[in-house]
């Protein structure tokens, strides 16, 4: 099933908003947008999701106006066809299909009243929500198991019969027995009963050791009970207990007790495998939490009020990394801890932008255990992870297969020539008079019409002064606010400017030649200092923006994160000020 767009409608920053993404599922979704465009907005929108509608309250609607209505559309494929899923506040069309969880900054302002004497003292804090973990803990039931009993059940040679404490004191086996309780209780079937009965009674009916029962046992009845599907079955879940039931008859006569177990009180059995997957689940989520804690507050899962909670200290306790990994940690046991039944989507806001290197690293070991564990029950998971870092650029992000998705779409894009342009720049039959005529200033022209054309190349961009009127033609366009602006050649016309500019500061013709000759606009703004030019240190910052715009990625959208860069108002007064003076 592939995410092909959603719609967001009157969530607080978000008027009106569709987002064409094409998303495929059990793949990390880097969702990158810039900061202020609406990536909270996009978050809020499915974490208001409840099992009824889509409920705001009215401070995160659009314009805080109760008015605006929201609305949350989401359009989906399988198999070439195509479903609308819609939610509002009269229904929600979306949890009928997927499970939903998202994780947000949980930090809060708390401010407290004291009334002293007559006047009122108010003191504020920054508080961190609290996860719940387990809604509603089970009620604390017992297996009541006693070998003994089972022992004088079974008859006479119940002596052959090994504990299964192991079994039942294995709080990871708890679920596999809640899984298999259905089979359990088909033993209790008329057929099944009188298959059952009639192992035993050969087994009883011997005489001897221990050891020669059991071996008589192995030879005469073993395939018995293995014609049994559902103690075959059970028998087969009890593979890792070689210790404590040794032999594949061990484990077939384990089987068996674990039906008489059933047969005495059901649903004392059940209540008890919940309670147990219960422990289960806290002791993972105790580890999980206990790997990202790096606090001396000792954060662990605690149960208050039938709930397993994980309760933290004031912000002003941990850092911002350490409450960002523990919030993540805790959040990641609640999804994973969620029923698999359906399809699940997982949206992360910007938490990770702000973790150091070993709990990245740790956290996207996580995520794709989680990725790992749907793929294994044929489920399908959407991680989507919103970031205003550009995974191109910034490489905090090294997830084996991830995909980049872009927020907000541009107008602006490269114009196919000068995509082809740089993509040839290597050719050894024009690099080194591309890069030194057309990528950067210098005062002679070269004409490369021949060696362009044979390349494929725009056959007049092979004169460097007709390529460079196209720069100044589209520099004219950024200036103008116009959304039809190349942003590659922008990027070129600011880098080959910037050297304009300060070569014709140089102080002799010796300087610069070898300005000319220096490789790398950044060794040559160095050379200039150093020969007395005063360089504006703009020069050397915008480098990351005319520079971007000298590479090329395959299969990915180009243009996006360069015009986002050059549509920042600050970015734009910057390359203004060093292009134009």
């Amino acid at each position: 099933m592939t995410l092909k767009t959603i719609t967001i409608e009157n969530v607080k920053g978000i008027s009106h908003q569709q987002f064409e993404l094409d998303i495929i599922p059990n793949k990390p979704s880097l969702l990158v947008a810039p900061n202020g465009f609406g990536k909270s907005s996009f978050a809020t929108a499915f974490a208001s999701l409840n099992a009824a509608r889509l409920k705001l309250p009215t401070e995160s609607l659009h314009r805080g106006t109760e008015g605006n209505k929201p609305r949350l559309t989401m359009v989906v494929e399988t198999a070439g066809a195509t479903e609308t899923l819609v939610a509002d506040e009269n229904s929600n069309q979306i949890l009928a299909k997927f499970d939903v969880h998202v994780l947000s900054s949980r930090l809060r302002a708390k401010a407290t009243k004291r009334n002293m004497g007559g006047f009122t003292s108010v003191s504020a804090s920054l508080e961190i929500d609290q996860v719940v973990l387990v809604d509603r803990i089970p009620q604390k039931v017992q297996f009541g198991y006693s070998l003994a009993e089972c022992r004088k059940s079974f008859g006479k040679n119940g002596k052959i019969l090994k504990s299964i404490d192991a079994v039942l004191g294995e709080h990871n086996m708890a679920d596999k027995l809640l899984q298999l309780e259905p089979e359990i209780k088909k033993l209790s079937g008329v057929r099944n009963q009188k298959a059952l009965n009639d192992a035993a009674g050969k087994i009883n009916a011997q005489t001897g050791t221990t050891d020669q029962i059991l071996n008589w046992s192995l030879a005469n009845v073993e395939a018995d009970l293995e014609s049994i599907q559902p103690i075959r079955l059970v028998a087969d879940a009890l593979t890792n207990f070689n210790k404590s039931l040794p032999t594949r008859l061990d484990k077939l006569l384990g089987a068996f007790q674990l039906f008489q177990l059933h047969a005495r009180d059901r649903s004392k059995f059940i209540s008890a495998c919940r309670y147990s997957n219960y422990l289960a689940e806290k002791n993972s989520h105790e580890s999980i939490i206990r790997s990202f804690d790096t606090t001396w507050k000792d954060i662990k899962p605690k149960e208050h009020k039938g709930k397993l909670v994980v309760d933290f200290p004031l912000a002003v306790d941990i850092s911002n990394g350490q409450r960002d990994s523990l919030s993540f940690a805790a959040w990641l046991q609640k999804v994973s801890a969620a029923p698999a039944s359906r399809d699940c989507i997982v949206i992360i806001d910007e938490v990770f932008d702000y973790l150091d290197d070993a709990n990245l690293v740790a956290v996207q070991y996580y995520i794709s255990n989680l990725i790992k564990e749907k793929k294994s029950i044929a489920g399908r998971v959407y991680p989507l992870i919103l970031t205003h870092l550009n995974p191109l650029y910034f490489k905090n992000f090294t997830f084996k297969d991830q995909k980049v998705y872009f927020l907000k779409k541009y107008q602006p894009s490269i114009n196919d020539h000068f995509k082809k342009l740089i993509l040839k720049r290597s050719d050894p039959s024009i690099k080194p008079r591309v890069d030194r005529h057309h990528l950067h200033f210098e005062p002679s022209a070269v004409n490369l019409r021949n060696e362009f054309k044979a390349l494929g190349l725009k056959e007049t961009w092979g004169e460097s002064a007709i390529f460079h009127a196209h720069l100044e033609s589209e520099w004219k366009k950024y200036l103008a606010n116009q959304d039809d602006y190349d942003p590659f050649a922008i990027c070129c016309h600011a880098r080959v400017r910037i050297e304009e500019r300060v070569y014709m500061k140089l102080p002799d013709l010796g300087v610069k030649a070898n300005f000319l000759n220096e490789n790398g606009t950044r060794k040559k703004l160095e050379l200039a200092e150093s020969s007395g030019v005063s360089v504006d240190d703009a020069m050397y910052l915008l480098g990351v923006i005319y520079n971007e715009g000298m590479h090329i990625r395959e299969h990915v959208d180009n243009s996006s994160p360069i015009v986002a860069k050059l549509e920042n108002l600050t970015i734009r007064k910057m390359l203004i000020e060093c292009v134009d003076g």
